[in-house]
């Protein structure tokens, strides 16, 4: 995953390989605070599933209503000049089983978003400018299983957002289905939101790997756990002294579908 250098300066990598022990420890900020959430998982983690696509490629995605579910636009465009679309999304899935099973009938987001995307060899690098797009909509019809309570999305805007992290102490929890552990789910609680970006994406020290693309942030309310964001990308090993990771609020979702 060699790129020049210079690049990460307009671009943020999107993948990140097995690495050495020490690479592994500098994309987690030092120390893998990850814990494994026991199955059956409990609410909100049930909400948060597997996502297939048809090239058999996974991402995390998050179901947020009885038929929709929120991902990282990306997750459908890792082969340049085609969208992979996708064909399963199993949530609660662990270790081969999940509580319920989804078709994907459907996946929605910024066409600006696939202009912005640079392909190089098998790696993938998003531009500044597209780097707001990478979140999208997945419409969904069950297929079997019994459906677990949606996490709520965040509803307010910029404003509301900024202080509802300032309520959280700019702390929030991510989990997915990281590539070491790709058949159960981890989760990184409590983690840093470093910063609130003009461009209504955060920089967060919440520890991700291949295959938590698309994975939730959420906050803790009043009204319970709100869904805040998505994973979008993060630095190569080599260059994480120069950003943190990056993912993209809610407040950058396509006109629901």
């Amino acid at each position: 995953m060699h790129y020049l250098i210079s690049l990460f300066l307009l671009a943020l990598s999107l993948t990140a390989h097995a690495d050495p022990a020490s690479e592994r420890k500098a994309l987690f900020f030092g120390r893998d605070d990850r814990v494994a959430i026991t199955a059956p998982y409990p609410a909100p983690y049930a909400a948060i599933g597997q996502l297939e696509t048809r090239a058999a490629s996974t991402c995390t995605a998050t179901l947020v209503a009885p038929d929709l579910a929120v991902t990282a636009a990306h997750c459908f465009l890792m082969d340049k000049g085609k969208i992979d679309p996708g064909q399963w999304f199993k949530a609660g899935f662990h270790k081969g089983k999940y509580q319920a099973r989804y078709r994907v009938v459907d996946q929605i987001f910024h066409p600006k978003f696939r202009a912005g995307l640079v392909y190089k060899g098998d790696d993938v690098y998003i531009e500044p400018s597209a780097a707001r797009y990478d979140i999208a909509w997945i419409r969904l019809e069950r297929a079997d299983g019994a459906a677990p309570a949606p996490i709520p999305l965040f509803k307010g805007d910029r404003q509301a957002l900024t202080a509802a992290l300032k309520d959280a102490g700019y702390r929030a929890t991510q989990a997915g289905f990281a590539e070491d552990h790709d058949d159960i789910l981890t989760a990184h609680q409590g983690c840093l939101i470093s910063k609130f970006r003009s461009n209504n994406t955060l920089y967060h020290r919440c520890d991700t790997l291949s295959g938590d693309s698309g994975s939730p942030l959420f906050i803790n309310t009043d009204d319970g756990p709100q869904l805040i964001a998505v994973q979008s990308s993060a630095p190569d090993w080599f260059n994480r002294k120069k950003a943190d990771n990056v993912a993209v609020t809610v407040l950058q979702l396509p006109e629901r579908p």
